[in-house]
C-alpha cells in the first residue's frame, strides 16, 4: 500500500474499514435507481427503465452505507456515514417512535454510454440482494488497491439474475458487472448530509465523477 498515491491508499483504507461517503445530490441533476420486483432497473419519477446498451461510472468515494428507518412503507428516518468517518453503529442510532432500523448501502452512479448517457443516478438499498451486489463490488475496489492498481472506477452494466423461493416464488437480485476500470478521480470530501428516500425526494450534489480517458473496449450487450 505505502507505493500507492496517497488518494489511492486512502480510498482503500476508507473503504476497508466500511467508512463511508453520503453523496450530496441534487434534486434536479441525480435521480433515483431502483430494481423492480420483476428484475427490471428503472430510475426517476416516471420509472424509466434502463436502456439494454448502458454502461455507467462509479466513483468508489461514493459508496456510503448506514441505516433507514420505514414503518409499513412510509420513511422513518435515514442516518448515513461519510467516508473518512467512523462507520455508523446501532447504539448511536436515534430512538425512533415508530418503525425500524436496517443496515442501507448506497453509491452514486453517471451514465458513459449507451441511451442513458450522462444520466447522473443514486442507488440506495436495504434489501439482501441489493447490498450484497454492493459489497461485492466494494470488494473488488478494496482487492485492486491492495494489489497496486491505480484504476479503481469500475465501469459498469445493470443486470439482474434469479433463483426461486419456496413461499414467494421466483426473486430477482441485482447483478452489477464490471466491464472495465478506470482512473480514479481525486477524493470528495464532502461532508454528510441527510436523503430522504425516493418516495419522499431526491437526494442533494455527489462528486461528481472525474470523466475517464476514451474506452477502449466495450462488451455488447445482450438485448
Amino acid at each position: 500500500m505505502s507505493q500507492l498515491p496517497a488518494e489511492v491508499s486512502s480510498l482503500v483504507n476508507n473503504l476497508e474499514a466500511t467508512t463511508s461517503v453520503e453523496p450530496t445530490v441534487s434534486d434536479t441533476d441525480f435521480l433515483y435507481l431502483k430494481m423492480t420486483k420483476q428484475g427490471e432497473w428503472v430510475y426517476g419519477a416516471e420509472d424509466t427503465p434502463v436502456s439494454k446498451d448502458s454502461f455507467f461510472i462509479i466513483d468508489p468515494a461514493s459508496y456510503a452505507q448506514g441505516f433507514i428507518a420505514w414503518d409499513d412503507g412510509d420513511f422513518v428516518d435515514e442516518v448515513m456515514a461519510v467516508t473518512g468517518q467512523p462507520a455508523i453503529t446501532t447504539d448511536q442510532l436515534p430512538t425512533i417512535s415508530r418503525g425500524k432500523w436496517d443496515a442501507q448501502k448506497s453509491i452514486a452512479l453517471k451514465g458513459l454510454e449507451g441511451g442513458d448517457n450522462g444520466v447522473q443516478l443514486i442507488y440506495k438499498v436495504s434489501n439482501r440482494g441489493g447490498k450484497a451486489a454492493l459489497e461485492k463490488l466494494i470488494m473488488q475496489v478494496i482487492a485492486r488497491g491492495k494489489a497496486g492498481e491505480v484504476d479503481l472506477c469500475p465501469v459498469v452494466s445493470l443486470d439482474s439474475s434469479s433463483y426461486k423461493h419456496k413461499k414467494y416464488g421466483k426473486i430477482y437480485t441485482p447483478v452489477i458487472e464490471v466491464d472495465e476500470w478506470v482512473s480514479a478521480p481525486p477524493i470528495s470530501a464532502a461532508p454528510a448530509a441527510p436523503a430522504a428516500p425516493a418516495a419522499i425526494a431526491e437526494p442533494a450534489e455527489p462528486a461528481e465523477p472525474a470523466e475517464p480517458a476514451p474506452r477502449k473496449r466495450r462488451r455488447t450487450r445482450a438485448a
